[in-house]
């Protein structure tokens, strides 16, 4: 049984560990001055529809891409 108390006290720890490393990874993602680059708005029939953020090129393209898609017109602003 002391093995079993050993192993169970082990796993324990390693989750706390693990945890821990996540939640300090989420803070250095949080900590990083990450801002949007642009932000592209979809209409249908001029009625705001949605609107997101981009932060690089490929998720611009994907958002424009998913835009006309669904039939939107869509407008991209730079973000200041």
């Amino acid at each position: 049984m002391d093995h079993h108390n050993y192993m169970l006290d082990l796993f324990e720890s390693f989750e706390r560990h693990q945890t821990e490393l996540e939640a300090r990874d989420s803070l250095m993602v949080l900590n990083r001055d990450i801002q949007p680059k642009w932000e592209i708005q979809a209409f249908l029939d001029n009625e705001l529809q949605w609107a997101d953020p981009a932060y690089d090129e490929d998720e611009l393209q994907s958002l424009k891409n998913a835009a006309t898609e669904a039939g939107f017109t869509y407008t991209v602003e730079p973000v200041k």
